[in-house]
């Protein structure tokens, strides 16, 4: 293997171990100082992708380091992945990667890349709270049989700690991948079923709820329901509550608002609120959840206030990826209730964020968000531009909901504009959606009324925003019937 070969290799390795244990800064973070994009970090950092010399660059100036001393840090890596180990030979990786670092990080380096060089070794170190804690941005992307097999290879990792990462990072992938964040739940389940004695029983009354919420994303309601049914079991076994309960309640809550009992799901958010620290990201996502549920109600105005107070809950430094998001749902709330200008003034920061943490389908839910926005403003070519090629990219990605969804808000805009024949036209190309299997029973019958509607030429704006709020609210929920 040669030293170009090598770097190609270990750079990513070179580029997460700076980042994340010297200069302790999330993703995000780096993303803002370099000018790259979280998610080209992201691939760079898991070796999918290496960056060229201008954007190795970028990234170095950012970590304080030249691109050289960065590619002998990686190069260094590498020879003691490939055949150095041992006491000896770590010492000499080490001396190596100091020396290619400016004199500022060499105290805090030396350790970190023994510390990875350690996973070579037949005894791993044991893991305390605060380094599985560390984890949390290695999680954050990796796939689920590497994660299975650092997890089985690592006893250490088989505790509270990590797995309350594992729950995090299953809630994180359920709004882009529900297949991931069950197979993530699933090894949630491994591994508290190999955790001993009382911290074992707290375990896995969260793992079946980490799995209660993943199946729920999944749309399998009922599948939700018997895994908090589980988790409420192990929960009265114990003498105590588990620590922590509001995870649980917040977790819960969820599930009632897709199941359309939203005064359970209220009851629970309070009783989570009593529990959970009184300010910070903690008390913005279960106002969030809130949110959620008071826009179920029909109480617009309520929601909004409360997504407004969880955005003062948090600091926008550390918890960018909840800002985006709240900003996210706080726009589309002001464009349902006709304050799309309010919304497009928050436009530019929503971008700077997006650009920061967003990865490709965030990207066009920010395009479809534009588009909205542009509607409400009564932009309508700009608005139909926008969703056209959003529910492209959707049909695209097979991701037939989404289609279906910016579908119907074109065909919206069409119809205002008398484009009865371009309605038409898009039923047609949207026959996929209406038999997509990723479309539950009952948002099919709201779909088929739509399209006969559209065959007999009696469809009218008012039905289209009927089937867009109903699509909306059954997302999650397919026992939600559509009033036709």
């Amino acid at each position: 293997m040669t030293e170009t070969t090598a770097v190609d290799k270990f750079y990513g390795a070179a580029l997460l171990l700076l980042r994340w244990r010297v200069k302790k800064w999330g993703r995000p973070k780096l993303a803002t100082e370099s000018g790259v994009s979280a998610a080209s970090l992201l691939n760079y950092e898991r070796g999918r992708t290496v960056p060229d010399p201008e954007i190795r660059k970028k990234i170095a100036d950012a970590l304080g380091v030249s691109p050289a001393g960065l590619d002998r840090l990686a190069a260094a890596i590498q020879k003691g992945m490939i055949g150095l180990q041992g006491t000896e030979g770590v010492e000499r990786i080490v001396a190596e990667a100091t020396a290619a670092l400016a004199d500022d990080f060499s105290r805090g380096a030396a350790p970190l890349v023994e510390q990875l060089l350690s996973s070579q070794r037949s005894t791993p170190p044991a893991s305390s709270d605060e380094e599985i804690q560390a984890l949390a941005p290695i999680l954050e992307g990796i796939d689920v049989p590497e994660l299975q097999v650092l997890v089985e290879k690592t006893p250490s990792l088989r505790r509270w700690t990590f797995l309350k990462l594992v729950g995090e990072e299953s809630a994180r992938s359920a709004s882009t991948d529900a297949t991931r964040a069950l197979q993530v739940a699933s090894l949630g389940l491994w591994v508290a079923e190999r955790v001993p004695g009382d911290e074992g029983w707290q375990c896995r009354v969260f793992a079946w709820a980490i799995m209660g919420n993943a199946r729920r994303v999944a749309s399998d309601l009922d599948g939700a329901l018997e895994a908090f049914a589980s988790s409420a079991r192990l929960r009265a076994e114990g003498r105590r509550e588990p620590p922590e309960v509001w995870r649980l309640l917040g977790l819960e809550a969820s599930l009632q608002i897709d199941l359309g009992q939203v005064p359970e799901a209220l009851r629970l958010l309070d009783q989570a609120a009593q529990a959970a620290p009184p300010v910070g990201a903690i008390r913005a996502r279960l106002l969030c959840k809130r949110s959620n549920a008071l826009e179920r109600m029909g109480d617009s105005e309520g929601s909004i206030a409360a997504l407004r107070e969880a955005m003062a809950q948090i600091d926008r430094e550390a918890e960018p990826r909840l800002l985006c998001m709240l900003q996210f749902n706080l726009m589309e709330s002001l464009c349902a209730i006709g304050q799309a200008a309010e919304a497009e003034r928050m436009l530019p920061g929503l971008r700077r964020l997006q650009t920061a943490v967003g990865n490709g389908l965030n990207q066009l839910r920010l395009r479809w968000l534009e588009g909205k926005i542009a509607a409400g403003l009564g932009r309508a070519d700009e608005a139909i531009t926008a969703l056209s090629a959003v529910r492209a990219a959707f049909a695209k990605e097979e991701i037939r909901y989404d289609e279906a969804l910016a579908g119907i808000e074109l065909a919206g805009l069409y119809l205002e504009q008398g484009r009865t024949a371009d309605v038409k036209s898009l039923v047609r190309e949207m026959e996929p959606v209406f038999r997509a299997k990723g479309v539950h029973e009952e948002a099919q019958k709201a779909l088929k009324l739509f399209r006969r509607a559209v065959e007999l030429e009696t469809v009218t704006v008012e039905l289209v925003r009927r089937v867009v709020v109903y699509l909306r609210r059954a997302q999650n929920d397919p026992r939600l019937t559509f009033e036709g």
